[in-house]
């Protein structure tokens, strides 16, 4: 669209870079969850798809590394103080602000969790990242997109409700930190012409209040 503005985000596929990151914050969002999600294994897990959401232009600082190249010799001199290590700067890392992790199970996308650095809430991040999983799952020729979420998550339930999930039942006592029962919400077909005409839509509608932001995910 002519004219339409940037988003200040942008969505790409998680590294091993960013486990740091987004381990942060999904002790933040999810302070109960033991043990925490290994995600260096879950990067080699073929059925895994993440996706972390980055500011633009923003990084974190990163010391620089310290390398003592040469022998035994000269490995001595440096630790004897008589010559120096060559110090190389490190690249800078972005800062993430969230992310989304998605299973494939036979033909349907599971979202396993989705998580925003609080500091960057109520800026549209949790329906950027959505928004892109669901891409995603499509892009991966996905048949549907399923999820849980908190009986008592009514902001979360309008979020999904939105995007096409619809109420297929409970699982009761699901989560382990208090016993709540989980609602289980499906979307229609993703290629269905209803589906892709409802997620036109609401990508534009999203577009035009927070500004078009990037996403790649291969």
């Amino acid at each position: 669209m002519k004219g339409q503005a940037i988003s200040p985000y942008r969505l790409r596929r998680m590294e091993p870079e960013d486990i740091d990151q987004v381990g942060l914050i999904e002790r933040e969002a999810f302070p109960t969850l033991w043990p925490h999600t290994s995600y260096r294994r879950e990067l080699k897990n073929q059925l895994a798809m993440y996706l972390v959401c980055v500011q633009t232009g923003e990084y974190e600082p990163q010391p620089p590394k310290v390398v003592v190249s040469g022998g035994l010799v000269q490995r001595l001199l440096v630790w004897l103080g008589l010559s120096k290590p060559t110090v190389t700067p490190s690249a800078p890392r972005e800062r993430i602000t969230g992310f989304i992790g998605i299973w494939k199970l036979a033909d349907e996308a599971h979202v396993v969790a989705v998580a925003v650095q609080e500091s960057e809430r109520r800026k549209g991040l949790g329906e950027l990242l959505l928004l892109g999983g669901i891409e995603m799952a499509i892009e991966a020729r996905m048949h549907a997109v399923t999820l849980e979420a908190r009986v008592s998550n009514w902001t979360a339930q309008a979020l999904y409700d939105k995007y096409g999930f619809r109420h297929m039942g409970v699982r009761k006592a699901y989560y382990s930190d208090n016993r709540e029962d989980a609602t289980i919400m499906t979307t229609s077909a993703l290629t269905s012409e209803e589906y892709r005409a409802l997620l036109d839509r609401l990508r534009e509608q999203f577009e035009e209040r927070y500004g078009e932001a990037e996403r790649v995910y291969s």
